[in-house]
């Protein structure tokens, strides 16, 4: 019976870390709202699905695991910023060496839209076909809304 509210805790989780720590450069898109968005519409997705309870402990440990990933990427983000701040305060700026700062950064935030891209394929793979058909309908229902919410 504890497995049932596995599910629902681990995607709080996944909101929670999404939002840990805001970027002084994040757009608002990107921001801690839309991961909160996100995790929130998952749940929502997921709940719908009605999963068995081995689809349950495998998403619970999918998000789990993806959730530590996306602590490991932010701190890496945040230390990154950090480190840039006294390079932009130099008189002159070094131009090269904030470019390739901006670009490690970056670089981080690829791996981290990845990162969500690839538990989202991972859960995938543990849903049956008619799941499946179901959740690639429910996001893409998503998207559409939320490209009109950017216009």
């Amino acid at each position: 019976m504890q497995r049932v509210y596995a599910l629902p805790l681990a995607l709080a989780m996944l909101a929670l870390v999404g939002g840990l720590a805001p970027s002084a450069f994040a757009r608002p898109e990107h921001g801690v709202g839309h991961w909160a968005y996100f995790a929130a519409h998952l749940h929502r997705t997921l709940q719908q699905l009605a999963l068995n309870e081995s689809q349950q402990s495998t998403v619970h440990t999918l998000l789990r695991t993806h959730a530590k990933e996306v602590i490991r990427l932010k701190a890496a983000m945040d230390t990154m910023r950090v480190d840039l701040r006294p390079l932009l305060q130099t008189d002159p700026v070094e131009i090269h060496r904030v470019k390739q700062a901006l670009q490690a950064i970056a670089a981080k935030e690829v791996d981290l839209h990845l990162a969500h891209l690839t538990v989202l394929q991972d859960i995938r793979q543990v849903l049956t076909p008619e799941q499946q058909k179901k959740f690639r309908t429910m996001f893409e229902h998503h998207r559409g809304h939320d490209e009109e919410e950017h216009r």
